[in-house]
């Protein structure tokens, strides 16, 4: 049995009932199919943005910790290993706790100040004519006090004007973080007298 579906060129075509419908999509169903697309774009583009300033947010924050851990790490070094010796020098804080002078293992003279202008905690380094930033955007805790602190040693033994531990505090702002800073410091000679 041979099956032949398709009219021969001099064949007629069988009369149609009604119009027979085209294939493909009206105007109508493209442009919900566009406005849906449209919709899920926007909604990617939303959660991208955010993502993003998701990342630069968490990136500020890990930047600012950093710099102020690497900051912090190198006062309490030089504070740790300076002399502390009235006979020989001791670890100076000012009258208004935003400079510190002392001289290290090294016998380097070091200054660290808060500039209350620029908000920056600066090193200077055996009297140089250039300060050295070590963070910005720094604030005292509270208004009006000053970033660094000193207290005597506890206990007998100690000669009059040695350092028991110094104080460091402060708020560093960076963007919408703010956050509080406190670390005491004990030097070694306090450490390890009898």
């Amino acid at each position: 049995m041979k099956i032949n579906n398709c009219p021969r060129p001099n064949q007629a075509a069988p009369p149609r009932a009604g119009r027979r419908r085209c294939a493909g999509l009206s105007l109508l169903e493209v442009l919900i199919s566009l406005s849906i697309a449209a919709l899920l774009l926007a909604a990617t583009a939303m959660a991208f943005e955010a993502a993003l300033t998701s990342y630069k947010a968490n990136y500020d924050m890990a930047m600012t910790g950093m710099s102020t851990r690497n900051g912090l790490y190198q006062m309490c070094t030089a504070i740790r290993s300076a002399w502390n010796d009235p006979d020989y020098d001791t670890i100076d804080v000012s009258f208004d706790g935003n400079q510190i002078d002392l001289v290290d293992a090294n016998g380097r003279n070091l200054v660290y100040r808060y500039d209350v202008n620029s908000r920056r905690l600066q090193v200077n380094i055996d009297g140089a004519a250039s300060w050295y930033t070590l963070l910005d955007n720094v604030y005292p805790v509270n208004d009006g006090e000053g970033i660094f602190s000193a207290s005597p040693p506890q206990g007998a033994g100690f000669e009059f004007g040695t350092v028991g531990c110094v104080e460091i505090r402060f708020r560093i702002v960076e963007g919408d973080d703010c956050r509080v800073v406190s670390v005491a410091v004990v030097p070694r000679n306090v450490v390890y007298a009898n």
